[in-house]
């Protein structure tokens, strides 16, 4: 390090540069940034040299080298493979320049300090001729003391930077012991071993995003001037029991151990606060600290979204130097609320709670994972920031974890937090890996720990601290072969996460809780040595579950966790935010572009796997359209996953079963994108929200309904995070069937909604509702569940079969009927659409206009709907209705459907509808039913071969019939001499084939007849291929 080098100490930062504000009378700041830099960049050892003439700062090579350009859409960075092909971007060294002039005010203070907010990462920074020192933590703000070395006229700044992919490659030679992992998976197209440097760590590429391991001035970088002392930092927390508003205050001084003396005020102007200190400071104690007492009934308090309020107070904190009068202020809007995470035993179960209290409140976190929103932080802007959280807030969220294999976001990402009441789960940025600790690595992660809190813990929207993202679970459960020499990466581990980052945290930050990783057994893994045998526990901490085999739909496959922090499946984006970055040919399952894109080992087949547990798949012959319908379908399908796991959590909060559950927090892997590609999002990258967002507006609601198949049991289920409970409303289940408008059946119940719980409000066989409601068999109906006096709970629906099994569904003919601009402040236009059939999961895109839909992939169960599109842009109501575009579950062409371009020119097809048959070519898309006339007019086969064929056929299953009844029957007649050598009795339910025991058979066969699952059911097809018709001849044994 240069000798006029103070390591890594925090300055304070101008409004115009990072958020702060300051009085300036006689402070004097200086933008370096701007275009006036170049960057030139060689590759050792052959010395190439590559000049990039159009740069920006702050910003990174990636884009400065895509800025000198030709705007075209191959050189889009995220342009079909570019994350590969222009790996060598990364591999370079580059150096940025530029020259400048000092103001004339500037030079005339006492002392002057070049800051650099954020360097990306392994730089030396030289400023004319004088080498100011080395950077190596792309967390770190760094300082130099350049007094003396500025001139007016002419300066020169150089920084130097050293590619991250050698400096990591050159560390590991250097390593007495490995550090795993070595390498990301093949599938993800990355760098190695990020591990060793401080620096964004999916920049090396992750399963959702490329590697493009970034080099450049990310952050503001400038001078300063004064001449004494000014403020730097500062932080509050309030201390709720003792009632006291604890302010913090650290000083950047002039000149080291000198003491300089001032005046420091507070003003909370809407509480009438206005107090000064006396203050003393000098460099070697620059930080000052004093207390206010504030009764906590005098002030309002700060709420997670859908709990109340979110009160901040603007408290600003003024200091002026004594001998010079230099004056510096900061503004820090506050709230005032409590946190705790509760960990304490429960009746009947073993193990811990895991919950937050905020003001003495339980909270159900609802939420997801943030992860950086662009591989190139430049490109984020406010306006970003603002929508993505905005969405989480439309979509009832209220907490957030920012992944720690990413950035700490900015302030402004945390002001907004702030400001729509989402509380954040912060990690710290450590991510899936093994970490060094010896001593130069773990005093550089101090510096970025204390500079950290210092900058976040007044935000009242982070309410945790955690060591990192999945570590404890890699070295307990052996992801990386550690177990041969565990005792060393556990002693690692203790030495970063306990020794270092916990024991800052304790000391410089009270006002919220830690965990040492994500996900842990909390105290449990405390008590085992920090790292558990289990880390995914289910009566401790919180649970990362995945599971791509199974299928996704089955709740008895869920974890009953105390918290669940990571949970998810993936789906692609839609055509629209894929085409900036692909060609036509790329437009396929198959292509090569989808296989590339795809970093999670067989992404693409887990969506296709699980796609066709539920849906028929595509099978149009245009590429394009079918790669379309699978879109439609992933999204389609990865809501239905999140529905149906989010609503279990949600039902475990106010139950504990075999002793697990009691559940509270579903925060589903990911909200958002940082490019363009499949992964477990629900925002696509551009801000486009997915199927599944519009799910998580409904599956998070404060008061909501969940329904699902127990059994073959129709299980009900209200959810509330209300703080009053809900007068007696009424339970409304109707049957529709697939194929026509109107209610078949009603079944009505009253109930009680209890506050912040879930609560069992409704159980009914499947069967017989289906039976006595009037369903001719299960594949015809489904249920519409809703409370009637309370129109903003969304309906709930319930499907007793696979989708892919219903029968009845009519191709949809879908119009727009009117468009009106209903609110020109906020951008509301109101669609009414109207449809002659059904339509299921019906998707609506304006194509071109940013927005989103009040709702979307919805049920038409009746004939009109309406629904509200909020534009971000500015646009017109015929701009809109031209734009839209909508899809429809019938739409999808499938290898189950009769595509009449087919079929033009061959003979007819033949249907079998019931017991009537009649040609596909004669039916026309207008006809809703076809007549008996139309019917005997049909003939229906030709060939007299194939009449003797199926005749035969016909036959022979009459007889299998009857000699299966006479079977039956005699089974029934026959005593049980032998029961032991039974055969169990197999039946199907909505989760699949069911074993019953022998005793439950006996139990079921002497069940109520009037209960429809204790009948015994014989299942038989009538007719051919996809058409066939189940038929169901029951048994009911009294």
């Amino acid at each position: 390090m240069g000798g006029n080098l103070y390591l890594h100490f925090p300055l304070f930062i101008c409004v115009c540069l990072y958020g702060y504000q300051y009085a300036t009378a006689s402070i004097k700041v200086q933008n370096l940034g701007g275009n006036a830099w170049t960057a030139v960049g060689t590759s050792p050892p052959s010395g190439v040299i590559i000049g990039v003439h159009k740069t920006s700062v702050p910003g990174c090579i990636h884009t400065d080298w895509n800025d000198n350009r030709p705007p075209t859409k191959e050189n889009n960075l995220y342009y079909r493979f570019n994350d590969e092909q222009l790996r060598n971007i990364a591999e370079y060294n580059w150096e940025y320049s530029r020259n400048f002039e000092t103001n004339i005010d500037l030079l005339n203070r006492k002392s002057q300090w070049l800051i650099c907010e954020g360097l990306d990462t392994a730089a030396h920074v030289v400023l004319n001729g004088k080498v100011l020192g080395n950077t190596t933590n792309m967390f770190l703000r760094y300082k130099f003391n350049v007094t003396g070395l500025l001139q007016e006229k002419f300066n020169r700044i150089i920084t130097s930077f050293e590619s991250a992919v050698r400096v990591v490659n050159a560390t590991r030679k250097t390593l007495p012991y490995s550090i795993p992992p070595e390498c990301p998976p093949d599938v993800q197209h990355g760098f190695c071993h990020p591990n060793l440097i401080r620096k964004e760590q999916c920049s090396f590429s992750w399963d959702w995003g490329p590697g493009f391991a970034t080099q450049g001035i990310w952050k503001p970088i400038y001078l300063v001037a004064f001449d004494e002392a000014v403020l730097s930092d500062v932080a509050l927390y309030y201390d709720w029991d003792a009632e006291l508003l604890h302010v913090d205050a650290k000083f950047n001084v002039a000149t080291k151990d000198v003491e300089y003396k001032g005046m420091l005020w507070i003003f909370i102007d809407e509480l009438s606060i206005k107090t000064s200190y006396q203050t003393t400071v000098k460099s070697s104690h620059p930080i000052f600290s004093v207390t206010k007492k504030i009764s906590k009934n005098s002030v309002k308090y700060w709420w997670p979204a859908g709990q109340g309020d979110q009160k901040l107070y603007n408290v600003t904190v003024k200091f002026e130097s004594t001998g010079s009068k230099d004056i510096s202020n900061k503004t820090v809007w506050f709230g005032f609320r409590k946190v705790e995470l509760v960990q304490e035993s429960i009746n009947n179960s073993d193990g811990l709670s895991f919950y937050f209290k905020i003001n003495d409140r339980p909270i159900f976190a609802k939420g997801s994972n943030w992860i950086p929103s662009d591989s190139f932080h430049n490109r984020v802007t406010l306006d970003n920031y603002t929508n993505l959280l905005q969405s989480a807030k439309d979509a009832n969220m209220n907490m957030l974890r920012v992944w720690g294999g990413g950035i700490y976001e900015t302030d402004d990402f945390y002001h907004i937090a702030d400001k729509m009441g989402i509380m954040i789960w912060q990690d710290f940025m450590f991510a899936c890996a093994m970490y060094p600790a010896d001593a130069g690595f773990l005093a550089s992660v101090s510096e970025e720990v204390n500079e950290t809190i210092w900058r976040l813990k007044s935000h009242p929207s982070i309410v945790i601290w955690a060591g990192n993202n999945e570590n404890e679970a890699a070295l307990g459960t052996n992801w990386y072969n550690t177990t041969e020499h565990f005792s060393r990466y556990k002693k690692d581990y203790i030495a970063l996460y306990v020794d270092t980052i916990q024991k800052l945290v304790s000391s410089m930050d009270s006002s919220r809780p830690f965990l040492t990783s994500s996900p842990t057994n909390g105290e449990e893994s405390k008590t085992e040595g920090w790292v558990a045998k289990n880390p995914y526990n289910v009566h401790y901490g919180d649970v990362h579950y995945y599971n791509y085999n199974d299928d996704c739909l089955d709740w008895t496959k869920y974890p009953k966790t105390r918290f669940a922090s990571e949970y998810g499946f993936q789906s692609w984006p839609s055509i629209e935010t894929l085409e900036p970055v692909t060609l036509e040919e790329d437009l396929s399952w198959t292509s090569k572009f989808a296989n590339q894109r795809n970093h999670h080992m067989d992404g693409n087949k887990q969506m296709l796997n699980m796609m066709a547990m539920h849906f028929n798949l595509p099978a149009s012959k245009n590429e394009i359209q079918k790669f379309e319908d699978e879109i439609y379908l992933s999204q389609i399908m990865q809501g239905l996953c999140y529905k149906s796991q989010t609503e279990f959590y949600r039902r475990s909060r106010s139950e504990i079963v075999n002793g697990e559950g009691h559940t509270m927090g579903a925060l589903y892997w990911q909200l958002n994108d940082i490019w363009q590609a499949p992964t477990w999002s629900s925002i696509e990258y551009g801000g486009k929200w997915k199927v599944v967002h519009y799910f998580a507006k409904k599956f998070f609601s404060n008061v909501a309904l969940s329904a699902y198949d127990d059994d073959t049991t129709l299980t009900i289920y209200s959810l509330s995070d209300e703080n009053a409970p809900i007068e007696p409303v009424t339970l409304m289940i109707e049957m529709h069937q697939w194929s026509s408008f109107g209610v078949i059946n009603t079944w009505t119940q009253p109930l009680y909604i209890t506050p912040q719980s879930s609560k069992l409000q409704y159980q009914n066989s499947t069967g017989t509702m289906l039976h006595y409601g009037g369903c001719d068999y299960k594949e015809l109906c489904y249920f519409v569940i809703y409370l009637k006096e309370i129109h903003d709970v969304a309906p709930t629906f319930f499907y007793p079969v696979p989708l892919k099994t219903i029968e009845g569904l009519q191709s949809s003919k879908i119009e727009i009927k009117s468009v009106q601009l209903m609110n020109e402040t906020l951008s509301e236009f109101q669609i009414v659409l109207g449809s002659t059939t059904p339509a299921f999961f019906v998707w609506l895109e304006a194509t071109g206009i940013k927005g989103r839909f009040s709702d979307n992939a919805f049920h038409m169960y009746k004939p009109n709907i309406t629904v509200s599109f909020y534009a971000w842009e500015t646009t017109t109501t015929s701009q809109l209705k031209s734009s839209i575009k909508i899809k429809s579950l019938s739409d999808v062409n499938t290898s189950q459907d009769y595509q009449k371009e087919d079929h033009r020119d061959k003979k007819p097809q033949i249907l079998f509808v019931a017991d009537d048959v009649y040609e596909a070519d004669n039916i026309s898309d207008d006809d809703d039913e076809i007549s008996a006339t139309e019917i005997d007019n049909l003939y229906w086969m030709d060939g007299m071969e194939a009449q003797l064929m199926f005749g035969i056929c016909g036959v022979l299953f009459i007889m299998f019939f009857a000699i299966m009844l006479v079977c039956v029957v005699m089974r029934f007649n026959s005593p049980r001499l032998d029961k032991p050598k039974l055969p169990t009795l197999q039946y199907s339910s909505h989760k699949g084939s069911i074993v019953r025991s022998l005793d439950e058979q006996e139990e079921l066969l002497n069940t109520d007849a009037e209960d429809e699952s204790g009948a015994f059911m014989l299942k038989l097809k009538n007719g051919y291929g996809h058409n066939a018709k189940n038929v169901e001849i029951r048994f009911y044994v009294t």
